[in-house]
C-alpha cells in the first residue's frame, strides 16, 4: 500500500500555524479581533464574546459537553464579506477558525479547535429557485427546515438530510443520505454549483465547469475544502400522493427473523421505490419494562412502491405493538417521523456519540450479540436512553450515479445498510465518557459482520483511518489529498476527518 501523506508545504504551514498561536495572550488576541475584524464587518453581523449574554446561545450544541470546542469569539455573519473578512483577521493573527451553522457533528475532531474564532453561518439563509424552477439557490447558513418550508408553496423539494435543524450544507458535504434518495442519489448528487471562500479568503465558484476538482471533492470530502457560502442544487417536483409511517414494535426474540426477513425482501425486491427502513434497538417501557425492544419504522411515498410487501412480510413476525399514520404531506413529513426541530435528534447540550458500520447485508448472528450487548449497555441508568439504529434510505438512485462521480467513497454507495450506536447521556464525568466509549467500540466490532470496516464520514466519531471513511481506493484518496493539498495547503479546515490526518 502507498503511504498517503499531503505535501511538505502543507505539513509547514501547519507548523507555522501552531507557533503563530502560541504568541500573544488570550486578552491580546481578543483586542485584535475586536479592533481588526469590527471595522470590516456588515452592520447586521455581530461579534460575541465570551461574557456576552449572548454567548450560550451562539455556542451550545449537539453532543456537548463531549464535543467541547474552543472560541475567543463568535462571528454572527450577515454577509459573505464578513465570512471572507473573518477569515482574513484570524489568519493575520494567527487563530484557527470554524464555520457553523447546525451544530449537529459529534465527531471528536471539532474539539481540536481551542482559542479559535466561530464563524456562525445562520445569517446566510436565503431560499430562492432559480427561474426555470429546476434548481434553488441558498445561502450557506440555511437549515433543512427552511429549505423544505421555502419550497413546499411551489410544488418543490430538494434532496437533503434527515432532521430539520440541521444545516443542508453539513451533510452534503459528507454525502447526504435522504430518504429521497432512492429516486435522486445523495444530496451531494445533486449539487449543482457552489460559492466557496478558501482558506485564505479567496472565494471561487465551484461546479461541473469551473474549478472542477473542487467541484468534485466538495461532494462527499467538502469539510476539508472550504466555506460555502452560496450553493445551487436541483429540485424536483413533490410527488402528490402522501407518505405513510408505520411502527412495529418486536420483543426481542424476532430479532433473528427480524434481520432474515430483510434480507430476503433485498434479495426479491431490486428497488423498493420510496420505502425507508429505520429500524432501532431501544428501551420502551410503556411496552416492555424488563429489557430493550426491536422496532422497525416503515417511511413511504404514495402507492406505487414495494411497501405493501414489507408491511406483509414484517407483520407475519407477530409484532406486539403497531401505530399507523397516513396522509402525511412533504412539509410535515419530518415531524410526524420524529426528526423534527423539537425532537430528540435535535435537542443540543446532551452527550451524544456515534459508532457506525455501513455494511452490505445484515448478520443476525451479530445484530443479536449487538442486541446483548447493547441491553447491558442501557441497564445502565446513565446510558438508558441510548439507541441502537439500522436504517436503509434506498439503494437504486445513489447506485444510478457512477463510483467516480463524486468524492462519496464508492463503500457508502454500495454498503446502503446503515447502523449505529447512538449514546446519549448527560454530563462531563471522564469515568462515564470512557465507559461510553468502550461500549461504543464494542458495538461497532460486534455489528460489523465480519465485514471490511466502513463508515460514513458524517456519523464517524474521529479518529478512524482515512480509508475507513473516504474509501479504500488508494489512488482515489491520493486524489482527493492533492485536492486537499491545493485549495488548503496548511490545513486550516481540519476539524472534521481532516485528510491531512491528525
Amino acid at each position: 500500500m502507498k503511504i498517503l501523506n499531503i505535501s511538505a508545504s502543507g505539513f509547514f504551514g501547519i507548523a507555522v500555524q501552531a507557533a503563530v498561536l502560541s504568541n500573544g495572550t488570550t486578552e491580546t488576541k481578543l483586542a485584535q479581533i475586536k479592533e481588526l475584524l469590527t471595522p470590516q464587518l456588515s452592520e447586521n453581523a455581530t461579534i460575541v464574546f465570551p461574557e456576552s449574554e449572548k454567548w450560550f446561545d451562539v455556542t451550545h450544541r449537539a453532543a456537548a459537553p463531549r464535543v467541547n470546542p474552543g472560541y475567543l469569539a463568535v462571528v454572527d455573519v450577515a454577509s459573505e464579506d464578513d465570512v471572507v473578512h473573518t477569515i482574513k483577521v484570524a489568519n493575520e493573527i494567527g487563530v484557527p477558525f470554524l464555520a457553523v451553522t447546525g451544530t449537529h457533528g459529534w465527531s471528536d475532531d471539532i474539539s481540536k479547535i481551542q482559542d479559535g474564532i466561530q464563524i456562525r453561518m445562520r445569517g446566510l439563509n436565503h431560499v430562492g429557485l432559480s427561474p426555470n424552477n429546476d434548481t434553488a439557490f441558498a445561502g450557506g447558513g440555511v437549515i433543512q427546515y427552511e429549505v423544505v418550508q421555502a419550497l413546499y408553496p411551489y410544488g418543490k423539494q430538494a434532496v437533503h438530510g434527515l432532521c430539520e435543524c440541521v444545516s443542508i450544507m453539513g451533510p452534503l458535504l459528507g454525502g447526504g443520505h435522504s430518504v429521497l434518495q432512492g429516486d435522486h442519489g445523495f444530496a451531494a448528487d445533486t449539487l449543482v454549483s457552489a460559492k466557496v471562500a478558501l482558506h485564505d479568503g479567496t472565494v471561487v465558484t465551484a461546479s461541473a465547469t469551473e474549478n472542477e476538482d473542487l467541484f468534485w471533492g466538495l461532494r462527499g470530502a467538502g469539510h476539508n475544502l472550504g466555506i460555502v457560502l452560496e450553493f445551487e442544487l436541483k429540485v424536483f417536483d413533490i410527488h402528490p400522493d402522501p407518505w405513510t409511517y408505520i411502527t412495529l414494535v418486536y420483543d426481542a426474540d424476532r430479532i433473528e427473523a427480524y434481520f432474515e426477513v430483510w434480507n430476503e425482501l433485498e434479495d426479491t425486491i431490486a428497488d423498493p421505490g420510496l420505502v425507508i427502513l429505520n429500524g432501532y434497538y431501544r428501551n420502551l417501557p410503556v411496552i416492555n419494562a424488563e429489557k430493550p425492544v426491536l422496532v422497525m419504522e416503515l417511511i413511504y411515498q404514495g402507492y406505487d412502491t414495494a411497501a405493501p410487501q414489507y408491511i406483509e412480510a414484517y407483520r407475519a413476525i407477530g409484532p406486539i405493538h403497531e401505530e399507523t399514520i397516513t396522509d402525511i404531506y412533504w412539509n410535515e413529513l419530518f415531524d410526524i417521523t420524529n426528526f423534527g426541530r423539537d425532537d430528540r435528534v435535535c435537542v443540543p447540550s446532551q452527550n451524544w456519540a456515534g459508532y457506525v458500520n455501513s455494511i452490505a447485508r445484515w448478520d443476525p448472528a451479530s445484530m443479536r450479540e449487538s442486541y446483548n450487548i447493547f441491553a447491558d449497555l442501557v441497564a445502565i441508568e446513565t446510558y438508558n436512553t441510548s439507541t441502537f439504529i439500522f436504517e436503509s434510505y434506498g439503494r437504486k438512485g445513489v447506485r444510478d450515479f457512477p463510483d467516480n462521480f463524486n468524492a462519496v467513497s464508492p463503500e457508502e454507495r454500495n454498503k446502503h445498510n446503515m447502523l449505529a450506536a447512538f449514546l446519549f447521556w448527560s454530563g462531563d464525568d471522564e469515568i462515564e465518557l470512557a465507559v461510553a466509549r468502550k461500549f461504543g467500540e464494542r458495538l461497532q466490532v460486534a455489528s460489523r459482520n465480519r465485514e471490511i470496516a466502513h463508515s460514513y464520514v458524517n456519523y464517524a466519531m474521529g479518529g478512524e483511518e482515512l480509508l475507513q471513511v473516504y474509501g479504500r481506493d488508494v489512488d482515489r484518496l491520493e486524489k482527493l489529498q492533492a485536492i486537499k493539498t491545493k485549495f488548503d495547503p496548511y490545513n486550516k479546515f481540519g476539524f472534521y476527518a481532516s485528510l491531512a490526518g491528525a
